[in-house]
């Protein structure tokens, strides 16, 4: 995996936020310790909770970063004038922010995972941003009216966060890696197709024999 993304506010807390982020993507946040982030962010532990007062509060401050990210990315109109080019639109904002973001990407999986009272909350809140795009789409007109709209949010979000969790063992699979270049752009077509066009053929409409007038 690679390391902790770039950091743009130098400070101790953004470092020590960093490194946790980073470890608890790849170990999870049951299992990694505040020495665990302390080493990764080469600092002590008395400054980690000097900062944070506790791996709870370290957690929170995680993911209100990783929130921040996803509101930034998600947050602001994405439909297009037509069902395919919303599709695309929102294909190509999903999979720039897994580029930029993949340790908060993981570590969203990760925390939906454990199941926790936080992996929850952050659930509901991803649940929302997806909402709020959906309603976007119904009220343009671009979707139908009687998708449920909780499962089409779900949809979107098993099949991107449930992939990338699922990321090594794909690869093998596959034989390239979803996570960038023709892999991700593979991922992205699929799932467009799959909300467009659906899977199963259109039933073949009975052909209608044009009855011959004899003169």
């Amino acid at each position: 995996m690679a390391g902790p993304p770039p950091i743009s506010d130098q400070t101790a807390a953004a470092r020590i936020r960093d490194a946790a982020l980073h470890q608890f993507a790849a170990r999870g946040v049951a299992a990694t310790s505040i020495r665990d982030v302390a080493r990764a962010a080469r600092v002590s532990p008395g400054l980690v909770q000097h900062h944070f007062r506790s791996k709870e509060r370290l957690r929170r401050a995680v993911e209100e970063f990783v929130l921040q990210r996803a509101t930034a990315a998600f947050g602001g109109p994405l439909p297009g004038r037509s069902p395919a080019e919303s599709s695309l639109r929102i294909g190509a904002e999903i999979s720039a922010f897994v580029r930029a973001n993949p340790d908060a990407f993981t570590y969203i999986g990760r925390s939906l995972l454990e199941g926790d009272a936080a992996g929850t909350q952050l659930l509901v809140s991803f649940v929302a941003l997806a909402r709020m795009q959906i309603e976007r789409l119904v009220a343009a007109r671009l979707l139908r009216a009687d998708l449920d709209r909780d499962w089409t949010a779900l949809h979107v979000m098993l099949i991107d966060v449930g992939a990338h969790l699922l990321a090594p063992a794909l690869r093998r699979l596959l034989g390239q890696s979803i996570l960038d270049g023709a892999g991700l752009q593979r991922m992205e077509t699929a799932t467009k197709d799959l909300f467009l066009k659906g899977v199963y053929r259109s039933p073949a409409r009975p052909r209608v024999r044009r009855r011959t007038t004899r003169g």
